[in-house]
């Protein structure tokens, strides 16, 4: 397969769309919405419409900076060092998941202390819908042609021909198919009752993306930085690392119930 695939999906006044663009919409949307349904199941005390949109909007535009920044400082940091200012150029594509969630976490963390929940409990109300929207993320940076994978032999390597003309692992559609599982995964928990326990769904969501990207990483085009491992695969470590102090810290498995206010 030969990838040629426009990444502007319309244009308007001679401005272009992307479907990279359209994906955040809809992550937003997804967010505002599926969120506003689980927020009802997750939190003893829902917030109010008004109270959620802020939080969502909140999450949403620090995980957009968080991402952004998190693209410069992690994988390019001379980038970020002697031309700041390309931070800006948000449509030349670039985002971090990583820095993306460090971005929302403060913010739920303010959130969170500021009105009294507990911050995994606001944390597990977005972990469905991230998962959902990475699924589209993902196959929208197949559409832009980017994030490649290594050289392969394989019957389904795409040729990226505005890179060479060797056949590569697709690395965008695992991520977008390992992000599908994860999205499984949370929402079968999730109906089995994983929101009544604090922290849980934050937990799946963490050291599931953790460990499956850090797998798919051995596929990417990337370069080591430390003891054969690439960055995504060092930041992956600290997603799991974070879903097993949650475990330790919660320990669902000694309590029936949790009454916790506040965690942090």
């Amino acid at each position: 397969m030969i990838w040629d695939i426009d990444p502007v999906a319309f244009s308007i006044f001679g401005f272009h769309v992307r479907w990279y663009g359209l994906v955040y919409l809809l992550g937003f949307w997804i967010a505002l919405k599926y969120g506003f349904h689980l927020q009802k199941k997750i939190l003893s005390h829902p917030l109010s419409k008004d109270k959620f949109e802020s939080l969502t909007f909140g999450t949403f535009f620090t995980g957009i900076i968080g991402g952004r920044l998190g693209e410069f400082i992690f994988y390019y940091p001379e980038t970020f060092l002697s031309n700041f200012l390309q931070i800006f150029k948000v449509w030349e594509g670039g985002m971090s998941i990583h820095g993306g969630i460090i971005g929302s976490f403060l913010y739920i963390m303010w959130f969170a202390r500021k009105h009294n929940i507990a911050m995994l409990r606001i944390t597990d109300i977005f972990a469905l819908p991230l998962a959902i929207t990475l699924i589209l993320g993902r196959f929208a940076n197949f559409i832009n042609g980017e994030l490649v994978g290594i050289s392969t032999g394989t019957d389904w390597g795409v040729v990226f021909p505005h890179i060479d003309d060797q056949l590569r692992h697709p690395t965008q559609l695992y991520e977008s198919a390992k992000n599908l599982i994860l999205s499984g995964v949370i929402f079968f928990s999730f109906s089995k009752g994983a929101g009544k326990k604090v922290g849980m769904l934050t937990t799946l969501f963490l050291l599931g993306y953790g460990v499956m990207r850090f797998i798919i990483e051995f596929w990417k085009e990337s370069t080591d930085v430390f003891l054969g491992l690439n960055t995504g695969q060092i930041l992956c470590i600290f997603m799991i690392a974070g879903a097993l102090w949650i475990v330790f810290r919660e320990r669902w498995w000694s309590k029936k119930e949790t009454s916790r206010q506040k965690i942090l």
